[in-house]
């Protein structure tokens, strides 16, 4: 059982994060979700997502493991957000595992305009930074959760709260008119210094995204030469594809810009490394100048002739 579009209204204090010290100030705030899981005594209830307290949690409900979920934050009048604060999954000791955690996200504006963000499969606070232009409301929606590829529904997604750090407006009542900018690049979370993947990975990380966007002819020595036939054929197929629509040449000329990826490591034993790789990659070839979102896991090992790709996410079910 699940409640459709659940309401609930909070009065906040917030703090309002500007270049001066300033007073906190009391926020009104409506909270909308998508559903919640119904326990008795509404354990896992909305108002748990603005209540100060890491211990408790919202609980998404229906069915499914989460995808498509949303959080509406709805003010009293427009504000500047400049950061969003997510502590992700259910942070009570002893339950992060029990539920699901979000893996990647967006936050949609009453404009339209979007700002992707990805997080860590990790406890405490994580921080977003937002388009900071004056908005009534905000979406948060979830595009993936943690843990990938398990599909037992019964595993429901939660989060345990959100901050919000506002800049204050000088005059808060006009919205303007902002356009999406094209060249925007989603902004990536802090650097985990426990996580630090190694400057020779993150090289061949981004290598592979400029050489299966251009269709490069060495493509192939990315990969572990125990797997590389396999990617090599698929890649072969791919290039095949792209001839008969007649774009083969057109993207051996692309431009491909890694600086908006981000990398996480997952997995570090001996010789054999998981990697995730999150963010945007910029794409310019001919009339086409897009920014396409990432969020994969590769498995590398490290051979004689450094580390190499062995598989992607996904890529294994096609051998």
């Amino acid at each position: 059982m699940h409640f459709f579009m659940h309401i609930t209204r909070f009065f906040l204090l917030i703090l309002f994060v500007i270049m001066m010290a300033t007073p906190a100030r009391a926020l009104d705030v409506t909270v909308k979700v998508s559903s919640f899981k119904v326990d008795f005594g509404f354990e896992f209830a909305p108002e748990n997502l603005l209540d100060s307290d890491t211990t408790t949690a919202w609980v998404g409900g229906g069915i499914g493991p989460g995808v498509g979920q949303w959080i509406d934050l709805i003010f009293g009048f427009p504000v500047r957000v400049e950061r969003l604060g997510i502590y992700n999954g259910h942070q009570a000791e002893g339950r992060f595992k029990e539920f699901r955690r979000i893996r990647s996200g967006r936050i949609v504006y009453p404009d339209g305009t979007e700002t992707a963000f990805w997080l860590r499969d990790e406890s405490g606070e994580q921080v977003i930074k937002c388009q900071g232009k004056p908005a009534k409301s905000l979406r948060i929606v979830i595009d993936d959760v943690f843990p990938k590829g398990k599909n037992t529904a019964t595993v429901k997604l939660a989060v345990s709260e959100i901050k919000l750090y506002l800049t204050l407006m000088g005059q808060p009542g006009a919205i303007r008119d902002v356009q999406p900018d094209p060249s925007h690049v989603p902004a990536l979370p802090p650097v985990d210094p426990d996580k630090m993947v190694p400057d020779e990975i993150i090289s061949l990380l981004k290598l592979f995204y400029v050489k299966s966007t251009a269709l490069a002819d060495d493509y192939e020595t990315l990969f572990a030469e125990d797997v590389r036939d396999r990617h090599d054929f698929r890649f072969e197929v791919l290039k095949e594809v792209q001839r008969q629509r007649g774009t083969y040449r057109l993207l051996r000329t692309a431009e491909v810009d890694t600086s908006g990826l981000g990398f996480e490591l997952v997995r570090l034993e001996g010789s054999w490394a998981e990697v995730r790789v999150f963010g945007a990659y910029r794409v310019k070839v001919a009339d086409l100048d897009q920014n396409l979102e990432e969020d994969s896991v590769f498995v590398l090992s490290r051979g004689t002739d450094g580390w190499q790709i062995v598989e992607l996410d996904g890529q294994e079910k096609d051998f």
